[in-house]
């Protein structure tokens, strides 16, 4: 990573690498490209595994207990792992919670699909949307708010934090740019995101898309009858895709979409695996995937 490169030269190497632990695959991540080699983190929920059901291990208390920075991300995303952090995380661990001091935006505008006499409301009211990350700008507000937690922590290498940190923010302005590029490829009445999972609230907001959602982490309340009523307002609107992500799958979604003639496209929110292994190849992935479907 080049995080590791730019550490180099102002680091103090002498000490032993700062243990983090973070609560997901894309705070760990957030806290590599600040720390290069200074800091040696692990994500409490693994690759690939939905945050919303987690449930820590004793192993986990164990490791939290030997970190010297703690980072979770708020908003209702984690916050029942509050008590695990308190309980378990030593007297003198820096704890970021990454999303403070972020608007909390309910978690969709109001969008509709209207359509077989039916309409698909997102309420405005309710739990804010804590994947704020969906937007690559207030991953900034993440990092800096990483970096300072990591002086705080280690102030030996401040210069350093500082430094890695002010490389990744470029990369993250670079980043929301292409994403905006990418998308211009996508016909404006065709810009509506459809998921099963509710949590590109932020993404549209970004980059001017309708986002419709049908669950934020529970899917007792979703019927098969409310998919497939869905699913018509989409073919109705002539969408030609609504999208899954590989940890929040419908067998009733995808079968009605393939009645349909719809298609079902991958996309990701919060959780990394071996196709996209970090954060920016994950924003990528999506923007070409709504390209591909969408266009």
């Amino acid at each position: 990573m080049a995080a590791l490169a730019c550490a180099g030269a102002y680091a103090d190497e002498s000490s032993k690498p700062v243990k983090a632990v973070a609560t997901t695959t894309l705070l760990a991540g957030f806290v590599e490209e600040v720390g290069g080699r200074l800091v040696d983190v692990r994500a409490l929920v693994p690759p690939g595994v939905d945050v919303h059901s987690f449930q820590t291990t004793p192993q986990d208390s164990i490791v939290m207990s030997q970190a010297r920075l703690v980072v979770s991300n708020g908003a209702g995303l984690d916050d029942f792992l509050g008590s695990v952090i308190r309980g378990a995380a030593g007297p003198d661990a820096v704890h970021v919670v990454a999303s403070d001091e972020l608007p909390a935006a309910s978690a969709l505008d109001r969008s509709r699909l209207q359509g077989s006499g039916h309409t698909l409301e997102q309420h405005v009211t309710g739990p804010p949307d804590p994947h704020y990350w969906q937007n690559p700008l207030y991953v900034i507000h993440y990092v800096e708010r990483i970096r300072d937690g990591l002086i705080q922590a280690d102030g030996a290498n401040a210069d350093a934090y500082r430094v890695n940190a002010e490389r990744f923010v470029q990369e993250l302005r670079l980043l929301d740019q292409e994403i905006s590029a990418i998308l211009e490829a996508v016909p404006p009445k065709r810009r509506h995101l459809v998921t099963y999972h509710d949590a590109f609230g932020h993404f549209g907001a970004r980059y001017g898309w309708k986002v419709s959602g049908l669950v934020s982490s529970d899917a007792a309340d979703v019927t098969p009858a409310t998919i497939i009523t869905i699913m018509g307002q989409v073919q109705d609107q002539e969408l030609p895709a609504v999208f899954a992500e590989p940890q929040f799958r419908s067998q009733v979604m995808e079968q009605a979409a393939q009645d349909m003639g719809v298609q079902v496209g991958t996309i990701y929110s919060d959780a990394l695996d071996r196709n996209v292994a970090t954060y920016v190849e994950m924003m990528r992935f999506n923007a070409k995937s709504l390209v591909e479907h969408l266009r």
